[in-house]
């Protein structure tokens, strides 16, 4: 990562089990795994539509056309529910060495299609939530006790009393192969795939990305986005760690060229296959 430090200890071992196996992961970062009788549970990193899981190992280099790619991608992508703790970090400029504003969420996710998120801290935007039901995005603001729906050009602004570089946009989705289409093989090296592909929403208010996805963690580690041919954004994934049987980012960047500013994401806590109320992703229930 260019921008942030990108050292890491290993300190507490965390014991991750399995209903038939027990295995041993290390707490880094400050970013943990909680343990779940019968289930497994894993350290994981990223914002909900974009987390990113691949099986541990290195991947065959066979050949692969960009579809193929982002479809394996696809299907690797998180378990049937996910439970985490994230910290978000707001900088006033692209080299900042401090940062201006810090956000604690909780996310939840059911899928790569559904996801809710809810604003812990500071107080003045606590018990706001994001809930994105396959691309459909709905914001419940508790100061007026409304929801609204974000549609069209208000995809591509940020989260309203929450500011930040993660848009509407950035923060929902799908999945790559529901999102996007036009793939296109750009660049193949030894380490990675470099995939092009155009947004199929006719609103998006970006005109075209590039996915750099590593060739031995399956992990998009870099998605560049571009407005009209011109570069506005950077997103980097880092701190991959091999825990539980999966690839997994802990730590995400969006470098926001257009505004020079930058948003750091760190994931703190995570439970995979845990049961979740459906009224999380209820429309009309879910800030209840």
């Amino acid at each position: 990562m260019t921008t942030a430090s990108t050292a890491t200890t290993a300190t507490t071992a965390t014991t991750v089990t399995t209903a038939t196996t027990t295995t041993t992961a290390m707490k880094r970062d400050g970013v943990r795994a909680v343990p779940r009788t019968g289930r497994r549970t894993v350290v994981c990193a990223s914002l909900l539509a974009l987390l990113w899981f691949g099986p541990a190992g290195t991947v065959a280099a066979q050949n692969r056309s960009a579809e193929e790619v982002m479809r394996e991608v696809d299907d690797q992508r998180g378990p049937d529910t996910a439970r985490s703790r994230m910290t978000m970090r707001i900088y006033n400029s692209l080299d900042a060495g401090t940062h201006d504003r810090e956000i604690r969420l909780l996310s939840y996710s059911r899928g790569i299609t559904d996801s809710l998120i809810e604003f812990v801290s500071p107080r003045s935007i606590t018990g706001l939530r994001v809930l994105d039901l396959d691309g459909a995005i709905r914001v419940f603001f508790p100061s007026t006790g409304r929801v609204r729906n974000i549609g069209g050009a208000g995809r591509s602004g940020s989260v309203g009393g929450v500011g930040g570089d993660f848009s509407y946009e950035d923060m929902g989705g799908s999945g790559f192969m529901n999102d996007y289409e036009q793939f296109r093989m750009e660049e193949e090296s030894d380490t990675r795939w470099v995939i092009s592909a155009v947004p199929r929403d006719a609103d998006s208010q970006y005109s075209r990305l590039v996915f750099h996805v590593s060739r031995d963690t399956m992990v998009p580690v870099r998605i560049d986005y571009f407005e009209k041919g011109t570069q506005v954004k950077r997103l980097e994934a880092s701190r991959i760690q091999e825990i539980g049987g999966r690839n997994v980012a802990t730590h995400l960047v969006m470098h926001n060229m257009k505004d020079n500013s930058r948003t750091e994401i760190r994931m703190h806590e995570v439970e995979w296959d845990v049961p979740l109320s459906d009224d999380l992703f209820h429309p009309n229930r879910f800030h209840r």
